[in-house]
């Protein structure tokens, strides 16, 4: 990570990175790099866990943004992939109390496609708490915009023959409207990285949506 953030020297990084003389168990650390000329407007971050970043941007006409990055352990460490789960879910509703915009990316080592068909046919097994990212998510009006990808050549994770999609950018329904789109690039060299990055764009004018609108008045 240090050595990333060398390389891009036009950006902020934020981070937290993994104590493994606490957590011997699992991997973890998340870091949210912001391009410089908003890195101003980032007022304040917090390591919620070394699995949670939430990032606070402040911006002209009281527009507030939180980013929040995350990594869900996979089910090997359920004790820990539930703490993460949970946490998140709090700090979501905190950000809608508070209305935020906000967005949530990350490894989510979890299957939305498989999830899909459960929350439109089986609404019963979809509220278990074995769902319930997903189905406070999709219930409460996020939108993750890429498509869903059910092609082989391109995913976010590739190993052996496993090809899948665990990564995803999550948009709250403040946020959505200005989505443009979102993409899956391909990382090409697959010897750094077994993943694929998410690359979502959204239009900047909500940054001056509150000034407008006072303008209008």
């Amino acid at each position: 990570m240090h050595f990333l953030s060398k390389c891009l020297s036009s950006y902020t990084v934020f981070s937290f990175s993994l104590d493994t003389s606490q957590h011997v168990r699992s991997s973890g650390g998340v870091s949210l790099f912001v391009e410089n000329s908003l890195a101003s407007h980032v007022h304040t971050y917090t390591s919620l866990s070394s699995r949670l970043l939430s990032v606070d941007f402040y911006f002209k006409g009281n527009i507030k943004l939180r980013i929040f990055v995350v990594y869900i352990l996979p089910t090997f460490d359920q004790a820990l992939r539930d703490a993460t789960i949970d946490l998140l879910l709090q700090t979501l509703s905190e950000a809608k109390h508070l209305s935020f915009h906000h967005a949530i990316c990350g490894d989510f080592n979890m299957h939305l496609n498989h999830f899909y068909p459960i929350f439109f046919n089986q609404p019963q097994i979809s509220s278990k708490r074995i769902h319930r990212l997903f189905n406070f998510l999709l219930s409460n009006g996020y939108v993750d915009f890429t498509p869903v990808n059910f092609s082989d050549s391109l995913s976010t994770f590739h190993r052996a023959n496993i090809i899948t999609r665990i990564e995803y950018v999550w948009s709250c329904p403040l946020l959505k409207s200005f989505l443009l789109t979102s993409i899956i690039s391909d990382a090409c060299d697959s010897s750094l990285s077994d993943h694929n990055p998410v690359v979502t764009y959204f239009d900047s004018s909500f940054m001056l949506l509150s000034i407008k609108l006072a303008c209008a008045r």
